[in-house]
């Protein structure tokens, strides 16, 4: 099942990686794994956009939907975790005028954090989602009907069984998902090399291939989603922000 994402106007489509070191890298998508950094602390891309633009239902117009993919590179019908000694984050800086050329300030004035527990007899994690906003921090790992909030195990997730929460966070409702999905990214990476090499002087020149003979370097695979859809008031101030900065990382909690 294959997501359907667009951005935001105004929103920064930003993936960063923090390791609890004095270091920050942009993503391309997929950075490999290295000592400090597994899979599961692998993140890919940033998604947001507002509800209705996906919906198309008016009264959606209100939310705000986060995503946030980690995991590349996952192979089908094979269960992948999120890790249980780090925090997954969006990041959100309120912009007060709806100016395309206002720069970004990089402040965290809404931050919502996800962490997981070990995985149950049925692959699925336990979830707690926090909330750092205006000085004060709320948090949850129940949904509005008292169930605990879990993870989509691979199995359920082919078989369309999601679990898809409504909560309360801060006195507002939210709606999240996590678990895995197939990657939405699309790359043709043999002709991205060719045209590289063309334009550097070491082979023909080319250009891209059409779409409908563009290879997918990522299709079958999988990630890791966390999908929130956040009312836009949740993220304001009485000033009533038209525009947010967003962006991702991961934090290591030990």
């Amino acid at each position: 099942m294959k997501f359907f994402m667009k951005c935001m106007r105004g929103s920064l489509f930003i993936a960063v990686l923090s390791v609890q070191i004095p270091l920050a890298l942009a993503s391309d998508h997929d950075d490999g794994v290295t000592s400090l950094k597994n899979q599961a602390l692998n993140l890919t891309d940033l998604y947001v956009f507002r509800e209705d633009n996906q919906s198309g239902k008016s009264a959606d117009k209100k939310n705000i939907v986060l995503i946030m993919n980690s995991s590349p590179r996952s192979l089908p019908e094979q269960q992948y975790y999120f890790s249980q000694d780090a925090s997954y984050q969006f990041h959100v800086s309120r912009v007060t005028a709806d100016n395309k050329n206002t720069s970004p300030t990089g402040a965290n004035d809404i931050v919502l954090s996800f962490t997981f527990g070990a995985q149950d007899a049925m692959g699925q994690q336990p979830i707690t989602v926090t909330a750092n906003r205006n000085g004060g921090v709320v948090s949850t790992s129940t949904a509005a009907d008292g169930t605990a909030l879990m993870t989509t195990s691979v199995q359920n997730g082919m078989s369309g069984k999601l679990n898809v929460y409504t909560a309360t966070l801060g006195g507002q409702t939210v709606k999240l998902f996590a678990g895995m999905r197939e990657d939405p990214f699309f790359f043709d990476v043999q002709q991205f090399f060719k045209v590289r090499a063309g334009a550097a002087g070491l082979g023909p020149k080319v250009g891209f291939n059409p779409p409908g003979q563009a290879q997918d370097f990522t299709e079958d695979y999988n990630v890791n989603s966390i999908v929130v859809s956040v009312p836009i008031a949740f993220l304001q101030t009485a000033a009533k922000e038209p525009v947010f900065d967003v962006w991702e990382t991961v934090f290591i909690n030990r």
